[in-house]
């Protein structure tokens, strides 16, 4: 990653300098970024219970990539965390920085959460996650990928998918 890419938490997102990431999410044929915006305008999500996190990727203070960590809202288990709203302008793809929001997120999710969930329906997306170590099997309830955080298997028979 360059040396002048900065990952970091933050407490708030920054309205303003996110519109370039959510103006390229909505033209790649995305909207889960003006969808995410909107949820923290209305404070249905701001990253901000227990164990809740949000990162971002900064050069030269210019954000170019975003990812957040919130209990998973599909499943009733506090223990069971989800990745959210990833993104990175496409001029900062292939640099680490993806890779870097990721590590920051699943260090940050080691200390409250068992199991990381996410969904994705972006072949590029699901092989990046692969590599990061995300399983698609056994199949979880409203997500494609999992993470297990522990090493003890955990896997609550209420998140199986139906078969």
């Amino acid at each position: 990653m360059d040396a002048q890419i900065a990952i970091s938490r933050v407490d708030q997102l920054d309205l303003v300098a996110i519109q370039p990431l959510v103006d390229e999410n909505t033209a790649e044929g995305w909207l889960f970024l003006s969808k995410a915006v909107l949820a923290y305008q209305d404070g249905r999500n701001r990253f901000a219970k227990p164990g809740e996190a949000l990162f971002e990727a900064r050069f030269e203070n210019e954000l170019i990539g975003l990812g957040g960590l919130n209990v998973d809202p599909y499943l009733n288990d506090g223990r069971i965390g989800r990745v959210r709203h990833v993104h990175v302008l496409k001029a900062f793809r292939a640099r680490g920085v993806g890779h870097s929001l990721l590590q920051n997120i699943i260090e940050h999710a080691r200390k409250e959460f068992k199991l990381l969930t996410l969904r994705t329906s972006n072949p590029v997306a699901d092989r990046f996650y692969r590599k990061l170590g995300f399983v698609t099997t056994p199949a979880i309830n409203n997500a494609t990928h999992h993470l297990q955080l522990t090493d003890k298997i955990y896997l609550p028979r209420a998140a199986w998918a139906d078969d």
